[in-house]
């Protein structure tokens, strides 16, 4: 087609070339497959467009999508001024079945905090130890604790503290290890000594 009298032809034949001059000097064409049977519904795009799939396609279907949208914007605003824009969405429903099988081979969380009427400190607990590097979920669903620390089994966390009025009041925290079924007493302030006993 390179002699084509089309200037949307020859225009969108000198993006894909364009396009993959720098998916070749960035080193990054084997990680890009170029499919000129790919169509996305939106009738807004205007240039290229893309799906990105897991590596190892244990999905079959692409888990985020987008591409080039150059009038949208531009008609949105009307201003006279023309607005290029590059846009992508992902579809967390495919990714949270990979996050769910990544799950076999690393804990999602590191500590499971069950708060008993103590919500706020136990957030604060959770938002010092997540400053930190620590993965921290804290239970907000009321779930009685033979139910939570059935989910933490479940779910495969390695630690779980329940955090009551007591613990508050005495500054000691119990952290229990899932797997050695033992707990260990720290104080609540000494955060290095609680990051050093769960990582």
């Amino acid at each position: 087609f390179k002699d084509s009298k089309n200037e949307i032809l020859t225009s969108g034949i000198k993006e894909l070339l364009e396009l993959n001059k720098y998916l070749n000097g960035l080193d990054i064409d084997k990680y890009c497959v170029f499919d000129p049977t790919l169509a996305r519904g939106q009738d807004y795009y205007t240039g290229t467009i893309f799906e990105v799939f897991e590596k190892n396609r244990k999905l079959s279907g692409s888990i985020g999508a987008g591409g080039r949208y150059d009038n949208m914007v531009t008609e949105f605003i009307n201003d006279g001024v023309s607005y290029p824009a590059v846009g992508a969405s992902f579809g967390l429903s495919s990714i949270y079945e990979l996050l769910k099988e990544k799950e076999l081979e690393t804990n999602l969380y590191d500590l499971y905090i069950i708060p008993l009427e103590t919500e706020v400190e136990s957030l604060k607990l959770a938002n010092t130890l997540r400053e930190k590097g620590l993965k921290v979920i804290v239970e907000m669903n009321n779930k009685k604790i033979k139910k939570a620390f059935a989910w933490a089994s479940k779910n495969k966390i390695p630690f779980v503290s329940v955090i009551g009025s007591d613990e508050i009041n005495t500054n000691k925290i119990k952290i229990k290890d899932m797997n050695k079924e033992q707990e260990i007493t720290l104080d609540i302030n000494n955060i290095e000594e609680i990051i050093k006993l769960i990582k």
